[in-house]
């Protein structure tokens, strides 16, 4: 099953989208926090602490993402909705299935591959979802 060029280009959108937002959401306060921790003479251990708690938060709202009711931010956004076998919403369970494949170093490059020939992901076939247009 092939998607039309048009739903390609949406799901990429709606990828750079979500990234975009959840990195704004998560660089923004580390950012403060890490500067402002440099500026008042906090150690490099302490600031290197506040990167990594963000580098976690970023991988669980990547994997998490398409739970919030059903579609991540860039989906409602675009259009797109992310749907079950039965005609269902995509649940939190299922979105970190589907969504395991993209933190994965080199399988994130295999789906990367497939989104752009038009192709259904891995991660939407093991999770049995399918992204179409609204």
């Amino acid at each position: 099953m092939t998607d039309s060029s048009q739903t390609t280009l949406l799901r990429i959108a709606a990828f750079l989208v979500d990234a975009l937002t959840i990195s704004i959401l998560l660089i923004l306060p580390s950012s403060i926090i890490s500067y402002t921790m440099a500026w008042v003479g906090g150690s490099v251990k302490a600031i290197s602490i506040v990167w990594f708690i963000a580098l976690g938060i970023l991988t669980i709202a990547l994997l998490l993402r398409d739970g919030f009711h059903g579609r991540s931010i860039g989906k409602q956004m675009l259009g797109l909705r992310l749907v079950t076998p039965a005609g269902e919403r995509c649940s939190y369970l299922r979105s970190f299935v589907r969504n395991v494949p993209i933190v994965i170093p080199g399988w994130n490059l295999l789906e990367l591959v497939l989104v752009f020939a038009g192709k259904k992901r891995t991660g939407d076939r093991i999770a049995k979802t399918t992204v179409s247009e609204e």
